[in-house]
């Protein structure tokens, strides 16, 4: 019985490390591409571009051990199904702020708007509070302070809906390069779908709280 309590608790250590290594990744990214957009010059952001490819095959990597984990251990701190979900959509934070530095990059852009300045700088908020809250999962039980992170989440959401609406409507009414257009609706497109994602981590984190 012993054994089995150790291997628990060491199972339920492992899963948490790595929801945080993951969570924490994504926020150096959001971090890193927030900067790129606000005073960089074109060979700084160059290199952040190519750091934030790097950290998001990091982000693989740590998904990967989770699922290999998975297979491994019988023990696990949360349902099973849980831990798959929340492994995946956080890994799907990283997947789109990729995206959208990867799309910055290869569409050259050297003018970053106040919207897309405002989406990424909301990026960055959400996925601080998605980092703060894969914390709290290793002591929360029916934890409220999980439950305000996850509130503050979906605003940051509904914030970034708003501010992509009407940037998007704001590029159709007044600009009149059509190359131009395409390449800042998408994105703002990425943009606004690496706030998406983090509602999603959101939501995911929700549910575990309800069900612990």
């Amino acid at each position: 019985m012993d054994s089995l309590f150790r291997n628990y608790l060491t199972n339920r250590s492992l899963f948490f490390n790595l929801f945080d290594m993951a969570a924490k990744n994504s926020v150096e990214m959001a971090g890193l591409l927030a900067s790129a957009v606000n005073g960089k010059t074109n060979g700084e952001r160059d290199a952040i571009f190519k750091q934030i490819n790097k950290m998001e095959n990091t982000g693989d990597d740590i998904t990967h051990k989770i699922y290999l984990c998975l297979d491994k251990i019988f023990f696990t701190p949360l349902n099973r199904n849980d831990i798959h979900t929340l492994a995946a959509t956080i890994d799907d934070v990283a997947d789109t702020i990729k995206e959208a530095s990867g799309r910055m990059y290869l569409y050259n852009i050297d003018e970053y708007t106040p919207p897309v300045k405002e989406i990424t700088a909301i990026i960055l908020k959400a996925s601080t509070e998605i980092a703060q809250a894969v914390c709290l999962l290793r002591t929360a039980k029916k934890n409220g302070d999980l439950t305000d992170v996850c509130f503050r989440v979906k605003s940051y959401e509904r914030q970034s809906d708003e501010v992509y609406y009407h940037a998007v409507a704001e590029l159709f009414l007044n600009e009149k390069d059509p190359i131009r257009l395409v390449k800042y609706r998408d994105v703002l497109s990425s943009l606004e779908t690496a706030v998406n994602k983090c509602k999603n981590v959101a939501d995911v984190l929700n549910t575990i709280s309800i069900n612990k």
